[in-house]
């Protein structure tokens, strides 16, 4: 089976079983570009999930998409790297390939939320986009290529970038870098517009930590915690460890920046403590003096973190005083 009948049996395959029609499915060949502000994060996102180290705003595989109109405004798209799906059919058979589609959850994007992002961005006005500005966080070696003229903060090896929300579904996030002379445009200071930034994610991703009797998520601004009800056995030996995040959703590393979370984690830890950033979702909370065990998950963080997730491999002091490399 050549590479071009194997795409056209993909796209046969789900449209009978799937009920994917064809004008609702897109291929985008390697070395695709754009000049539209979404589709080149689209295709950097796509990059440094499918393709090792690379975040070029050109593609560097194969895409198809495959789009579903779900009704009252709602879109579900999957994202196929079709050469490695093929690369599975040359192996494994053509079955084995097609079970990774019928398998993956779809993306779901309510369309309205899309356009109205879109308005918001081009009416080029503070008043219109200021609810969709959220921070997230990324390792700034792995994204260095793509923050040109973008708005940022710089701490050691990772950054908190500006950005737009566009839309969100099962715990992934459409969004859309903000540049620098837009912010200037909006008359507005980088300062005033980050700090709205952080309270709309603070208000769209809560803070929260992990009952450790039921395991689930617990609100930890709003919530009355002690350290026996979040803690967990560590793998690497030392003192139990507490996971910080997000409710429902990636992104969860930006909980730790929030306004009263260093305070009130420092309440439960009795002072000062460490963090350790294990990707871009998740915070893990040691005792300040629990170094060794720290350095071991900063270093488990740096080399088994998911492709496009690692954050920092480093260690850092919490304090009154703010956020420190040890």
């Amino acid at each position: 089976m050549t590479y071009q009948e194997f795409i056209d049996l993909i796209k046969n395959k789900a449209h009978d079983e799937l009920s994917y029609e064809f004008d609702m499915m897109d291929f985008f060949p390697e070395g695709y570009t754009s000049n539209d502000p979404q589709t080149i994060e689209w295709i950097i996102d796509s990059n440094s999930r499918y393709v090792e180290g690379e975040t070029a705003p050109w593609l560097q595989t194969d895409f198809l998409v495959l789009k579903k109109d779900k009704g009252n405004g709602v879109l579900a798209a999957q994202r196929i790297a079709i050469r490695e799906l093929y690369k599975d059919a040359e192996e494994h058979g053509f079955d084995f390939a097609f079970d990774k589609i019928r398998q993956v959850n779809t993306d779901v994007i309510s369309s309205e939320m899309y356009a109205n992002a879109i308005n918001a961005r081009a009416a080029n006005d503070y008043t219109k986009i200021r609810e969709q500005l959220i921070i997230r966080p990324l390792n700034y070696s792995l994204h260095m290529s793509e923050l040109g003229g973008c708005v940022y903060q710089k701490f050691s090896d990772f950054v908190l970038v500006l950005y737009q929300l566009i839309g969100q579904s099962k715990g992934t996030l459409t969004s859309s870098k903000i540049k620098r002379q837009e912010v200037k445009n909006w008359n507005m200071s980088e300062e005033t517009v980050m700090k709205c930034a952080m309270e709309n994610s603070m208000r769209l991703f809560p803070p929260c930590v992990y009952d450790n009797k039921a395991q689930q998520e617990v609100n930890f601004l709003t919530e009355e915690l002690s350290r026996e009800d979040i803690t967990f056995k560590s793998p690497f030996g030392g003192k139990d460890t507490i996971l910080l995040s997000t409710i429902g959703t990636t992104n969860g590393a930006v909980a730790l920046f929030y306004p009263g979370v260093i305070e009130k984690m420092m309440q439960i830890m009795n002072g000062a403590f460490l963090a350790v950033f294990m990707n871009i979702n998740d915070v893990m909370i040691l005792d300040r003096k629990d170094v060794d065990t720290g350095r071991q998950f900063a270093h488990s963080a740096k080399t088994t973190s998911k492709l496009g997730e690692m954050l920092s491999g480093k260690l850092y002091l919490c304090d009154e005083n703010g956020i420190s490399i040890i």
